[in-house]
């Protein structure tokens, strides 16, 4: 049997295998690939949409909820608040949110974020809308640096960055009515409204910032003036009572006005912002800063001066060129006499002066107060106003007084002064009453005491009694009279007539130019003439029938 002859149950020989290795990737491995990449592809897309985290400081957390309150631009959501945390020296709330990537380029130091509430002031009510909605924070993004922690401010600021216009600085005294959110006036229109205000360095007034919207702002020069409105204003001086209303709107929430007076020389160019102007407190105290030059003098009075008060006007024939500073009582010990020396203000400016005088003015700065002295200028308590009583003090010539000088020896110079009005005319009446004090007035009112009592007895004596009963029979006996001579006066003056008609019938019919007729013609002239004496003497007697007894007046 041969080797390789195969017999019944052996196994058949099995072929050799060979084992190769696949070349690539397995489809397997294409599904975790995939995944990854998609994977990675959100992850950068969440950390490259991802917006900045920024942390908000406020002092007051009401309203402020993690994951709920919106960071809003123009009413749009750009972030949400994601925690919200007390600061561990618990002086503040620190706000944590996340902003959209939009907004990341915005965040400057000088953007600024706030907490919308409902809020009422002198403005207006804002954040109504938050009663629905909740609070949410405003954000206004201004440029300048990238920053990523904030202050948030407690209350909306005056000028966002919406707002078109400029911002101005004013210097006053006081605050008055300018409180912020209090609206600006140009010709009693609202054109802007007072921002914040803050003393100066010194404390010795209120720097108030006010922001004027465009185009509005273009109008304020550096002439332009500013002042305070009360909206009612009420005084009582020497001018009587002086009572000013503004509109209603100044009248609810005060304010400033301000306008711009068309002055030679003047810039037209607007101001630039920032530029700092004087704030007065009324209208009518602009006029009295134009002039600043002052000279003290001095006026002393011997009578009252109630109703004189300082600050009281000092007027030349109406014209105001002063104020009164200081009101005093002097006394001498030895003499026991009273003086009240009134110190006055006057300023020089208001006074114009020739080009001379102006040349001694600026050698002696008393030359022209000397030169009106000499020619007579006194200084005269005036009454203002009857209604209130007040005082002020009058200057004017009296030409007809005794000449005098400025008296240059006290501390200030002294004007001469003369007695008030009112205190002529009581002067004037006490040396009436006084003479007439002297009067024997005692005998005088029995003398004629005396006379009234004869006149009484006179009229009432019965002689005087048939006097009266005699006259008055008289005078019905010559109405009596006067009636019956009426009636023969009518009766000759009937017969004159026919008298006369028949002569002129005779005459009608006889020759004219007969001796006759001439002298008949005479006699009708003499006749017609006594008829017409005894037609006035009977209508004379008609009218004065007392003519019969005492003749004619």
């Amino acid at each position: 049997m041969k080797e390789n002859e195969s017999h019944p149950g052996d196994f058949e020989e099995l072929a050799e295998v060979t084992v190769r290795k696949k070349r690539g990737v397995s489809i397997v491995w294409i599904i975790p690939v995939v995944a990854a990449l998609i994977g990675g592809w959100l992850i950068f897309k969440t950390i490259s949409e991802k917006g900045p985290t920024v942390t908000i400081t406020f002092e007051d957390g009401a309203g402020l909820e993690a994951g709920k309150t919106k960071i809003k631009y123009k009413s749009i959501a750009v972030g949400t608040v994601k925690s919200v945390q007390i600061s561990r020296d618990l002086s503040l709330v620190v706000v944590t949110a996340e902003l959209s990537k939009q907004a990341e380029p915005h965040l400057t130091e000088n953007s600024q974020f706030w907490v919308v509430r409902p809020r009422l002031g002198l403005g207006g009510i804002s954040g109504l809308e938050t009663l629905v909605s909740g609070a949410y924070i405003a954000m206004d993004p201004r440029p300048g640096p990238s920053a990523r922690i904030f202050a948030g401010l407690e209350k909306p600021p005056g000028v966002t960055r919406e707002d078109k216009g400029a911002q101005f600085q004013l210097r006053a005294e006081n605050l008055g009515s300018s409180s912020p959110g209090a609206p600006v006036f140009y010709h009693d229109i609202p054109v802007g409204r007072v921002l914040d205000y803050a003393l100066d360095k010194e404390g010795g007034g209120v720097l108030i910032d006010i922001f004027i919207q465009a185009p509005h702002h273009l109008r304020v020069r550096d002439t332009s003036r500013f002042w305070q409105l009360s909206g009612f204003e009420i005084s009582v001086g020497a001018e009587g009572l002086n009572v000013k209303m503004e509109s209603l709107s100044s009248l609810l929430t005060g304010g400033i006005s301000f306008d711009t007076p068309s002055i030679a020389g003047g810039s037209d160019e607007p101001s630039q912002p920032g530029t700092a102007f004087k704030l007065f407190k009324n209208f009518s105290s602009i006029q009295d800063e134009k002039y600043v030059l002052t000279r003290p003098f001095m006026v002393n009075f011997d009578g009252s001066v109630r109703g004189l008060s300082v600050g009281a006007p000092v007027e030349f024939r109406g014209i105001k060129i002063g104020i009164v500073s200081d009101i005093a009582v002097n006394l001498d010990p030895k003499t026991l006499e009273i003086k009240i020396p009134v110190l006055i203000e006057i300023q020089p400016e208001r006074i114009t002066t020739t080009e001379v005088m102006r040349s001694q003015i600026s050698e002696d700065q008393y030359a022209v107060m000397k030169h009106m002295v000499k020619r007579g200028l006194r200084a005269q308590l005036e009454t203002g106003s009857l209604l209130t009583g007040q005082l002020f003090v009058g200057l004017d010539f009296h030409k007809d007084l005794p000449q005098k000088e400025l008296i240059l020896t006290g501390k200030y110079p002294e004007i001469p002064a003369i007695p008030a009005t009112m205190d002529q005319l009581r002067r004037t009446v006490t040396d009436v009453m006084a003479e007439i004090r002297r009067l024997p007035l005692d005998k005088i009112a029995k003398e004629i005491l005396e006379t009234v009592e004869g006149g009484n007895r006179l009229v009432n004596s019965p002689e005087t009694q048939n006097a009266i009963r005699n006259l008055n029979t008289a005078l019905g006996n010559m109405e009596q009279l006067t009636e019956g001579l009426d009636r023969q006066v009518d009766t000759l003056a009937t017969s004159l007539d026919e008298t006369l008609l028949t002569v002129r019938k005779t005459l009608e019919v006889a020759d004219p130019n007969s001796p006759a007729a001439v002298n008949m013609n005479s006699a009708l002239k003499e006749l017609s003439a006594a008829a017409r004496s005894i037609r006035i003497l009977a209508d004379y007697l008609e009218q004065h029938p007392e003519a019969l007894v005492k003749g004619k007046q």
